[in-house]
């Protein structure tokens, strides 16, 4: 081999040395050229879990695997994102990639599109257990004062709308407008948060799971509060947040589905809907089962979803 040839070799892997090496660097670090903008951009990431799991992910309509998975090294920008899984209602989302970032969606509940019901008790069979026993309540408002049942003292004048929470009751106050929470030990209340919410004071109170959410219910409306700082699916929800859902039937009955925190059961008219938290778009609200004037309950341990109608009661599992 002559001297010239030996030096053109050696240029040439030097040259190839010279390309390559940054772009394995830059690879490694995360970055990836970006073919539409002309430029060499930090990469984010997709993080998808589902229950249950094991649906097919489309990502801006390729296949991009089945969750839960981890989907790497993508361009900044919105994508698409559907699953499907055989039985169950297409779940679909658009998340934004951010450089650096993972944009996650790890609460995804898959809603059975042919719900398997079995009916359990008739008119003629006892469904006692499934009725909520009347009992006389710990705690009441009367007069605008909150009454503790036993004592029969007062442990609040002038309150609205109240909810046990933790070791004690969360309450509006009427006279300020405001939220407090109620020692039970000490009777001091103190206020959680340095505004108001009046439409908090007009529906039924609910409390989340985790003790981190407050629902009240409406006629054809929920309205959540947040009551602690909460990061969820790369959504920040700060102390105070207050956000409305609104739906077309009137609502009867509201539940929050307890192996998520993150949903809502909801008896309607003439059907049992089940919605999600995740405010990006679009909502995932689906009408589970199509029935008159359902009662619901939930039962965790057998992950069973009991309704009653037109005097039976059936089970589907969700």
């Amino acid at each position: 081999m002559t001297k010239k040839a030996r030096r053109t070799i050696f240029y040439v892997f030097l040259g190839v040395f010279i390309i390559l090496v940054p772009m394995i660097i830059f690879y490694a670090l995360g970055y990836a050229f970006d073919f539409a903008k002309r430029t060499v951009s930090a990469t984010g990431g997709i993080y998808l879990k589902s229950l249950p799991s094991g649906a097919n992910i489309y990502l801006n309509g390729k296949p991009a695997g089945k969750t839960s998975k981890f989907i790497r090294r993508l361009a900044p920008k919105i994508y698409n994102i559907i699953l499907t899984k055989e039985d169950y209602y297409p779940w679909e989302k658009n998340l934004t990639v951010e450089p650096e970032l993972v944009a996650k969606a790890e609460n995804i509940l898959l809603i059975p599109s042919n719900p398997q019901i079995s009916l359990v008790a008739t008119e003629s069979t006892d469904y006692s257990w499934f009725e909520t026993k009347i009992t006389s309540p710990s705690y009441y408002l009367s007069g605008a004062n909150l009454y503790e049942t036993k004592t029969g003292r007062i442990l609040v004048k002038n309150a609205g709308n109240f909810v046990i929470y933790k070791d004690g009751l969360i309450y509006l106050d009427n006279t300020t407008g405001k939220i407090f929470e109620l020692d039970l030990t000490s009777l001091k209340s103190a206020e959680i948060f340095d505004r108001v919410f009046p439409s908090l004071n007009k529906g039924k109170w609910i409390l989340s799971g985790d003790n981190k959410k407050l629902l009240c219910q409406k006629d054809k409306s929920v309205e959540i509060l947040w009551l602690d700082n909460v990061i969820n699916n790369s959504i920040i929800h700060k102390k105070g947040d207050l956000e409305k859902i609104n739906f077309e039937q009137t609502i009867s009955q509201v539940i929050w589905y307890p192996r998520t925190d993150e949903h809502l059961v909801i008896a309607a008219d003439n059907s049992i809907i089940v919605t999600e938290l995740d405010n990006r778009l679009p909502r995932n609200t689906f009408t589970f089962i199509s029935t008159e004037k359902p009662e619901i309950k939930y039962n965790t341990d057998q992950k069973m979803l009991y309704f009653y109608t037109q005097k039976k009661l059936y089970q589907t599992e969700l």
